[in-house]
């Protein structure tokens, strides 16, 4: 009897102390529970940019410096409305956006479903799949279709009908929007026609659209001359002189506070009229073509890398290690301007070793100047820019994608007017990157040859060490 009740006694205690595992098991399984779910509350409220790592090898949303200090700056407040289903948007699409509006207290981004609410369209003037920023503090809106953020090769498109994604603009267009509506500064570029000129490339009128300029054609001799809402006069390569009347436009022009972009057409072109614009503001144009033996690229010495001053102001945006590459350019010398109040400048130059070549025969070495600036201070408190290149090469599509010709060239056409932004931001690559190895031969000879002949070996030593166990 006393040995029944010890057995039910240690099966009592037994009982006893499971019970009280399984209450320890189940209170540890429900903290555990609830800590999980505290901590995925506590993470849904972290900002995207803490709870999300771009994985994406292109880098899609990381914003730049560029951006973030503009945001950092902003004073008024920006709505953002993206016009669109929310549940067909593109994932990547979605995620920069939400990414983007958390740089700043100042930005707000809402979702609209045109079709659920028709009438924002209306509102706003504009199509369904639309990004909409507004400033109710300027009372400006500017908008872009979203299908403008992925860009898609249209070439691989017509060839052989299949989209290839290219590049990722987002960060580019929502930027240069804000600008757009927090400044409110719209300016017009007009390009001369009538001498052979070449039309500006795609690339640039795209980079002053992006800092609101808008850029249009004029023919000084038809149109009435200088048009009365033009900021900036650009002569694009000509490639047949200004008439005496032409001249005296811009001369006047330029005497009244005008700025004026001259890229040189790059051939041995005899233009009288355009080398006295270049003289009367302290321009001496060389004969021949520049080359130059110290910096010439592809061991062609017609193409070279200039030496870039970016203490003038024309230059001051780039940084000190940019590359700015010219083909076939004109140069020239600085002299003695018509005016004492007119200063010059020079920020492309060649080495000591730059040549003008006229022919095999007529050669003379020497540094010259492919881009210079002249400025003037007028009567009325306006600065007069004249700014030449030697070369319209130098926006040259062929030219611009792997150098920094495009940045020089907006920075010197913006950089006269104290309230136009020269923010642009450049599309994001979509290529798959390759990892292209320089030393083929030597890799190439330890994957195939090294390392399988050491794993051979250290097999056929195993295989006779076991075999003689």
């Amino acid at each position: 009897m006393k040995h029944h009740n010890w057995k039910h006694s240690l099966r009592e205690a037994a009982g006893r102390h499971a019970s009280r595992r399984g209450a320890f098991s189940a209170g540890l399984t429900a903290l555990a529970v609830a800590a999980v779910l505290v901590f995925n509350l506590i993470a849904a409220q972290l900002p995207e940019s803490w709870s999300q790592f771009d994985l994406s090898g292109s880098g899609i949303y990381d914003i730049t410096d560029t951006s973030r200090d503009y945001l950092a700056a902003m004073e008024q407040d920006v709505e953002i409305h993206v016009l669109a289903d929310p549940d067909h948007l593109d994932s990547r699409i979605a995620r920069f956006l939400d990414t983007y509006a958390e740089l700043s207290d100042r930005l707000s981004l809402e979702y609209v479903d045109p079709i659920v609410y028709p009438s924002v369209l209306t509102q706003y003037g504009v199509d369904a799949d639309t990004v909409v920023v507004t400033c109710a503090a300027t009372g400006r809106q500017e908008s872009f279709d979203i299908s403008d953020i992925i860009g898609y090769d249209i070439m691989m498109y017509y060839m052989y009908g299949t989209q290839q994604e290219t590049d990722f603009d987002g960060e580019g267009l929502l930027t240069s929007a804000i600008d757009s509506v927090v400044s409110g500064v719209t300016r017009t570029v007009y390009v001369t026609t009538g001498h052979g000129e070449t039309a500006l490339p795609a690339g640039v009128e795209e980079r002053f659209d992006r800092v609101h300029m808008s850029v249009d054609s004029v023919n000084l001799l038809t149109d009435g001359g200088i048009p009365e809402d033009c900021s900036l006069l650009i002569l694009n390569a000509p490639t047949e002189d200004l008439a005496d009347d032409e001249l005296e436009m811009i001369l006047t022009y330029l005497e009244q506070g005008g700025q004026v972009i001259y890229n040189m057409a790059g051939a041995l072109l005899d233009l009288p009229n355009c080398n006295a614009l270049c003289a009367a503001y302290g321009m001496n144009v060389a004969d021949g073509l520049i080359a130059d033996t110290s910096r010439y690229y592809q061991n062609i010495p017609y193409l070279f890398f200039p030496l870039i001053d970016t203490s003038v102001d024309a230059a001051s945006g780039l940084p000190d290690d940019a590359m700015v590459l010219v083909l076939s350019s004109r140069g020239f010398t600085l002299t003695d301007p018509a005016r004492d109040t007119i200063t010059v400048q020079s920020f492309l130059t060649t080495s000591e070793n730059g040549f003008a070549v006229v022919d095999e025969e007529t050669q003379t070495q020497g540094t010259y100047v492919v881009g210079a600036v002249a400025t003037e201070e007028t009567d009325g408190g306006d600065t007069a820019r004249l700014t030449v290149y030697g070369s319209s090469s130098l926006i040259d599509a062929s030219l611009t994608e792997s150098f920094s010709n495009l940045d020089l060239f907006l920075a010197s056409a913006t950089t006269g007017f104290e309230d136009v932004s020269s923010i642009s931001i450049e599309p994001v690559s979509l290529s798959v990157p390759t990892n292209t190895i320089t030393t083929g031969g030597i890799w190439g000879l330890l994957f195939i040859l090294v390392i399988p002949a050491a794993l051979l070996i250290y097999g056929f030593a195993r295989w006779m060490h076991r075999r003689k166990l």
